[in-house]
């Protein structure tokens, strides 16, 4: 009841900002390959309503995503994490929406969890 997530999500549910993308329809599947492969662990997934899922940005103290619909929500228009999900969707833009087929898996050492991450990297 009282962990990040919670909160982040009673930000987007109470006096939420929004704004519509202005990128066009979004691609999901390019999208949510492109966040998952450059999101690292800000990236935050939300179902504010049944199907209604969102990807974006959360730190301790913003949170912003985008909906499949274009709508996007953040707990304010001057958030950081707002700032941080139009740098993804505008390098997504600039990486032409990748197809979610075009990307290389890549295991990297992580030294902090003694072990591997798996990696989604643009050839």
């Amino acid at each position: 009841m009282h962990t990040g997530a919670r909160t982040a999500l009673e930000r987007l549910l109470k006096n939420a900002y929004t704004e519509p993308y202005q990128g066009g329809a979004i691609d999901w599947d390019s999208w949510r390959t492109y966040v998952a492969a450059v999101g690292g662990m800000h990236l935050t997934v939300t179902e504010i309503a049944v199907d209604e899922l969102g990807l974006g940005h959360s730190a301790p103290g913003s949170v912003a995503v985008i909906r499949q619909d274009g709508t996007i929500l953040a707990d304010a228009p001057d958030s950081p994490s707002l700032t941080v999900l139009r740098g993804w969707l505008a390098a997504w833009e600039a990486a032409g929406r990748p197809a979610p087929e075009t990307y290389q898996p890549s295991l990297v050492r992580d030294e902090e969890q003694a072990g591997w991450a798996l990696r989604l990297v643009l050839p």
